[in-house]
């Protein structure tokens, strides 16, 4: 699983693992890309003869598809605890569809975002606690098979508000602000966090993202090689 802030490189990074494990010979399936072109979850015979699974959170189908288009938009009002169940329900459809049977299945999967935003992202309000956004039950399942290895990519808020503002699609999110971003970069380097991993026996990686990008990508490709 790889985290990060908004605008950490975290799109760039895994953009650069799917050439690399494609140059390599490995089949890959990319779930991102199924959503957006199949409008659909796949059936699993779609997805069992590939070695490589690439997931991304929020979904774009069912319930992930009103996360990113609605529960997350800049203007809207709705509570930190519905938009919390909204991740913990897309998650468990993700999980239940998708990734054990990956994992029962012996593939490697690699998750770009995971319960690990929301550990993060939907605790810092302050008005739901890291105890009960674990026991949601698509982030308690999603806990109950924590990845082997969770990469948190590290940069400079600033920086990474920079990175966004050069993006040519610009998303309306609540959560692109400077002090919000801030306060996310601190937990996620923070020992609370890390431990929330480690006691279900992952394996913690921190990613500096401020190098030049091809120098970014070697050491991005480097941890990847010794991870598999």
């Amino acid at each position: 699983m790889i985290d990060g802030i908004d605008g950490s490189g975290k799109s760039t990074i895994v953009k650069h693992w799917k050439e690399y494990l494609t140059s390599e010979g490995n089949a890959l399936f990319d779930l991102h890309d199924f959503w957006l072109e199949e409008k659909r979850y796949p059936d699993w015979h779609e997805v069992k003869p590939y070695d490589f699974l690439f997931t991304s959170e929020p979904s774009y189908v069912g319930i992930g598809k009103v996360i990113r288009e609605e529960l997350t938009r800049n203007g809207t009002n709705y509570s930190e605890r519905a938009i919390a169940e909204a991740f913990s329900l897309d998650r468990l459809v993700l999980y239940e569809k998708i990734i054990l049977p990956a994992l029962k299945d012996t593939k490697f999967v690699l998750q770009d975002r995971g319960v690990s935003t929301s550990l993060c992202y939907q605790a810092l309000s302050g008005k739901l606690s890291l105890k009960m956004l674990c026991e949601l039950p698509g982030n308690a399942l999603a806990l109950e098979h924590a990845p082997e290895h969770l990469i948190i990519v590290q940069i400079e808020p600033e920086m990474a508000l920079e990175r966004l503002s050069k993006r040519k699609k610009q998303d309306d999110v609540i959560f692109e602000k400077l002090d919000f971003q801030t306060k996310a970069a601190n937990l996620f380097s923070s020992e609370e966090f890390k431990n929330l991993f480690t006691v279900h026996g992952t394996t913690v990686h921190y990613l500096p993202a401020t190098n030049e990008i091809d120098i970014m990508k070697a050491k991005a490709t480097k941890l990847l090689q010794s991870l598999l």
